[in-house]
């Protein structure tokens, strides 16, 4: 059965990864590229709490439950791509195994680590996304490894090209690739460094001792039908316990803990006298009970709440950095804060690039949420890719005409910097560039200088990634202005408040347009 196991666990993690690597205009063809989140039952309870919300997503969800309250944790043991990153990881880099029966007093932590996320969802802060494992790994796959593939990629077209144009197979000759560049690549890189240096203390550390979808799973696995039974053919070797791979085996009684076993079926394979069996029978071999002490638990949730409370903090409006821009459709702050899974999805789809993941410049609760960086490129505004493929619904799916109000924020011009302002010399880049013509250049101290229009900016970029100044741009966009909605008409929103985005033919005559008008 574990060999079995083995086969399961590569095929569903090519399949996470070939779900997560899809051509974007495809991403939606044939399986929803989160369905790894959405069979997330953890994603879903703490997204929908944090949210305010009912996850749409909670039947797919509720699979895993039902498979978990039948047959134990075995989506950890046999369909979690975490797991099997793991187990790949620990066999390339610690090629002979620790002994897992070593280290089970920290098993109680995933309980604790749970019990947090849970009371800081309730405060309506979100910070499951740094342990739950779906999530996690999703964007530790886009930020570090998909670069990675790409530039590999790019180094053999290269080396093959000259071959390619011997044989004059064109397709190859001018296949340029473009390998992304991520924010934070080195610290996702770090966390995932971090999860397998701790699997130098026993195998599978984070899953058996962190995870807090493991140890959700683990409670619902208490009611499980399928368990294990240890005849009177048993010869106490103790073979068991040493091979259980989560540490789940008691010593002298041979139990599991049903809580930790994740039915890998390796005690089954491996015990001489075959006297371990799985079956929907007896039950006689394992242990319900859950590591979790009362005052544990109490520690946890003060814990949970002291996380949360710091959330709200970081989280509040007047911390937020006037240059932090949300993607299109993003929900109000506070809600989008909650809703967003930090799964990199969005950051991985983008065409320009433009969506990065956040850093710590906003506190714990913002950190891996999905910002724009528009000196590295403008929003496309014929792209809305990133609405669709948003598994949380943190930013909302909208049609291009809903898009072009979606206003992001307005572009402001530091003088200082400006060319045109400070050095007296002739430049129309953020002018031509600028798909609405929110740019006009109007006479100001006998001087013809570039100023913003406001009501005719969308906060779409282009202007500051085109700007030709070294370094920080002298035009910049700023969350001002933004129009953020959870529900309703972005249009009507924005032609509410004055915004004309729809006029995007020049200005007959800037100098008749009063001087408040412009930035």
């Amino acid at each position: 059965m574990s060999k079995i196991r083995r086969v399961s666990q590569i095929v569903f993690l090519l399949l996470f990864c070939a779900l997560l690597f899809q051509p974007n205009i495809n991403y939606r063809r044939y399986l929803h590229t989160d369905l790894f989140l959405e069979l997330d039952p953890l994603a879903t309870i703490l997204a929908s709490i944090s949210g305010r919300v009912l996850a749409e997503w909670i039947a797919l969800s509720a699979v895993t439950i039902l498979l978990t309250l039948l047959l134990g944790r075995v989506f950890c043991g046999w369909f979690c791509p975490m797991g099997t990153t793991i187990d790949l990881a620990e066999l390339a880099v610690y090629r002979r195994k620790k002994n897992p029966a070593q280290n089970k007093n920290w098993q109680w932590l995933k309980y604790a680590v749970l019990t947090g996320v849970i009371v800081s969802a309730l405060l309506g802060i979100n910070l499951w996304h740094y342990l739950d494992p779906i999530p996690l790994l999703t964007r530790i796959y886009t930020v570090v490894l998909y670069p990675i593939l790409v530039s590999g990629a790019d180094l053999l077209v290269k080396g093959f090209r000259p071959v390619a144009e011997k044989l004059k197979i064109q397709s190859l000759e001018y296949l340029q690739l473009e390998p992304p560049f991520f924010r934070q690549i080195f610290l996702t890189l770090g966390i995932f460094i971090g999860i397998i240096g701790l699997s130098a203390i026993a195998p599978r550390f984070f899953c058996r001792n962190l995870c807090p979808l493991g140890g959700l799973l683990g409670i619902l696995s208490r009611f499980s039908i399928l368990g294990k039974t240890v005849s009177k053919s048993c010869n106490n070797c103790s073979i068991c316990e040493r091979v259980c791979p989560t540490g789940a085996v008691e010593a002298e009684s041979w139990k599991d803990q049903e809580a930790e076993c994740i039915k890998c079926f390796v005690c089954q394979d491996r015990c001489p006298t075959e006297a371990i069996k799985y079956s929907f029978g007896k039950k006689t071999g394992r242990d319900p009970a859950i590591d979790l002490s009362r005052r544990k638990f109490f520690v946890a949730g003060a814990l949970g709440l002291g996380a949360g409370l710091a959330g709200r903090q970081s989280g509040d409006l007047k911390n937020r950095p006037a240059d932090l821009v949300r993607p299109p459709g993003a929900l109000p702050e506070l809600e989008f804060l909650a809703r967003c899974s930090r799964c990199g999805e969005c950051v991985k789809v983008c065409p320009t690039r433009v969506i990065q993941p956040q850093g710590l410049e906003q506190g714990l609760s913002g950190a891996f949420s999905a910002r724009l960086v528009m000196r590295l490129a403008g929003c496309d505004q014929q792209c809305r890719i990133c609405g669709e493929i948003c598994p949380t619904k943190a930013l909302r799916e909208l049609d291009l005409e809903e898009k072009k109000y979606a206003k992001l924020g307005t572009a402001e011009l530091d003088q200082d910097r400006c060319l045109v302002y400070a050095w007296d010399k002739i430049c129309l880049i953020c002018d031509e560039i600028c798909p609405y013509n929110a740019i006009v250049f109007k006479t100001i101290n006998n001087k013809r200088v570039p100023v913003v229009i406001p009501s005719r900016c969308n906060g779409c970029g282009w202007c500051e990634n085109v700007c030709p100044v070294i370094g920080e741009s002298a035009i910049r966009v700023s969350a001002a202005g933004e129009i953020r909605l959870r529900e309703g008409s972005y249009k009507e929103e924005a032609q509410s408040k004055g915004i004309d985005l729809a006029a995007t033919d020049q200005l007959d005559n800037p100098e008749k347009v009063p001087d408040n008008e412009f930035k």
